[in-house]
């Protein structure tokens, strides 16, 4: 029987008979019935056991930092006429420097996961925004004819270290949240993504809108500053062993001590391991890479997602090109800025849908499943965000700028877009974490990675696509390749165990085939 402070970190924990290949095993469950996976261990150091209160300000501590790793690379998306000016470049030129900053995205976690391997991943996370700083600092120095190409590389270098959160956070997640809770909190994690990658632009956008384009990084140096002591203060190592003979870490008992074995170099917070085995942690990814599972959800990531991009990237461009230069909409810098609230909107619904759908519906089928637990029943919930709302929206951004139509419908179509990124991303990573259970920082690094691919390159061909078919039919064929990419969730809906069984490698590890639901009891699913 679990020990009573156990119980109370774990909400109505109760323990039931579960009848499972013949074998009858005493199982904690939630109050409703839901079986808890992982089983928690009886020791109150467990992150599943902590108290919703300490896991809920790990989050939002993870939740501030990626925002700030998001933010940060992509300040200067908006008042990009100054820039032009200033290095002598086109607009389109200018926002090459997205295109840099999603190469850094791509790139920084192949560098942060072996370190933080080595020095955990608390560690990692402080250390990187040292180096997010500098590279904010950086960016508005640089106010010479002939600096364009290193205000360029200090936004590769803002993204490499802003990445590290995406990358290492779910781990957290999953250390610390039963399977059944664990899409609400990659949700609320994963909102901080697109949230940061529209607010910095927004922020940036308002703050410069009558001044010179450099005032536009401070309040990101002041931002990321701040949340370095953030982490520094609330962030916690959430590594835990629950193997029978396992040793884990006794915390000290005085706070300051815990600070300085958490975030600096000395193994205190990790297993020690040698420089060596660190080098082959680092090529466990390129051996994930070529999951077919991986693959798969990489493709339909990587065009949802990459149009997403494309479309922020590019958005200031269509709406601020002048209208005697042809232009439809001749916004200023303070009228685009404005216009991002757009996203934001789009964002609260996102996160009202993941809320109360991410995990229901999931449970909902695994409760017609006879309580067996299936990965794919997480993909389910993208079919009205991503079969419906992604291709309408992307649609309709052709639609009304090939017709000239009021901003509202361009407004509306950028609404249906972000909604169905925000809610595709959380679960398109917690799927791949569920896929491989004992591998989940390294496949979310893959996936990370992958994903932008499409809106890493898309700004240096979007002209010439524009040319031979037409700016409306461009981004119709951006609805049509979204529908398309849509087929490979569904394949994996039907196929996803049989897809899963031939990952290379061994390192498909997913909780397939757990009873999440008691038999015979009604949920309310």
């Amino acid at each position: 029987m679990a020990q009573p402070d156990v119980l109370n970190a774990v909400t109505d924990e109760k323990i039931v008979s579960v009848v499972k290949n013949d074998d009858q095993k005493s199982l904690k469950t939630s109050d409703g019935g839901i079986i808890l996976i992982p089983q928690p261990s009886s020791d109150p150091l467990d992150p599943l056991n902590w108290p919703l209160s300490k896991k809920a300000t790990i989050v939002g501590t993870l939740f501030l930092a990626m925002f700030v790793g998001f933010s940060a690379p992509f300040c200067g998306q908006l008042n990009i006429q100054q820039q032009a000016a200033l290095y002598h470049k086109t607009p389109v030129q200018i926002t090459y420097f997205n295109s840099a900053a999603s190469a850094g995205l791509a790139t920084g976690g192949y560098l942060w996961w072996p370190l933080s391997h080595k020095f955990g991943r608390s560690s990692v996370i402080f250390w990187t925004l040292f180096g997010q700083l500098a590279a904010q600092i950086w960016a508005p120095l640089m106010t010479g004819h002939d600096q364009y190409a290193p205000y360029l590389v200090s936004r590769y270098f803002s993204a490499f270290c802003g990445v590290t959160v995406s990358v290492l956070g779910p781990r957290y997640l999953v250390d610390m949240f039963f399977l059944h809770q664990r899409g609400r909190a990659f949700t609320i994690l994963h909102l901080a993504l697109n949230f940061g990658a529209s607010a910095g632009p927004t922020f940036a956008g308002f703050v410069a809108a009558n001044a010179y384009w450099p005032v536009e990084y401070w309040w990101s140096v002041a931002l990321t500053a701040f949340t370095i002591v953030v982490v520094f203060l609330f962030l916690e190592e959430t590594s835990y062993n629950r193997g029978e003979d396992a040793t884990n870490r006794t915390k000290p008992n005085r706070w300051i001590r815990d600070r300085l074995d958490t975030f600096f170099p000395g193994n205190k917070v990790v297993p020690p391991t040698t420089w060596g085995h660190t080098a082959k942690i680092a090529i466990t990814p390129f051996k994930i890479a070529v999951a077919p599972v991986l693959l798969i959800i990489a493709g339909f990531d990587a065009i949802g997602f990459g149009f997403y991009v494309a479309l922020n990237a590019l958005t200031p461009v269509w709406l601020q090109l002048p209208v005697k230069a042809g232009g439809i909409y001749g916004f200023t810098v303070t009228q685009n800025a404005a216009f991002t609230f757009v996203h934001w909107i789009g964002f609260a619904v996102g996160l009202i849908y993941g809320h109360f759908f991410s995990d229901r519906i999931p449970m909902w089928l695994v409760a017609r499943n006879k309580g067996v637990w299936k990965p794919e029943y997480r993909l389910h919930a993208l079919w009205p965000t991503n079969f419906v709302l992604t291709p309408i929206g992307l649609g309709l951004v052709g639609v009304a700028m090939q017709y000239r139509l009021h901003w509202i419908v361009m407004a509306i179509a950028q609404f249906f877009v972000t909604v169905g990124s925000l809610v595709s991303i959380p679960m398109t990573v917690n799927y791949i974490c569920e896929c491989f259970r004992t591998h989940t920082v390294e496949a979310t690094l893959v996936l990370n990675s992958m994903r932008l691919f499409l809106g890493l390159s898309i700004n240096f061909y979007i002209y010439p696509w524009i040319a031979a078919v037409g700016v409306g039919w461009v981004y119709g064929m951006m609805a049509f390749f979204s529908v398309f990419a849509f087929m490979f969730l569904i394949t994996l809906m039907i196929w996803g165990h049989k897809i899963r069984e031939i990952t290379p490698f061994r390192t498909a590890d997913s909780e397939e085939g757990q009873h999440v639901l008691t038999k015979g009891e009604d949920h309310g699913f």
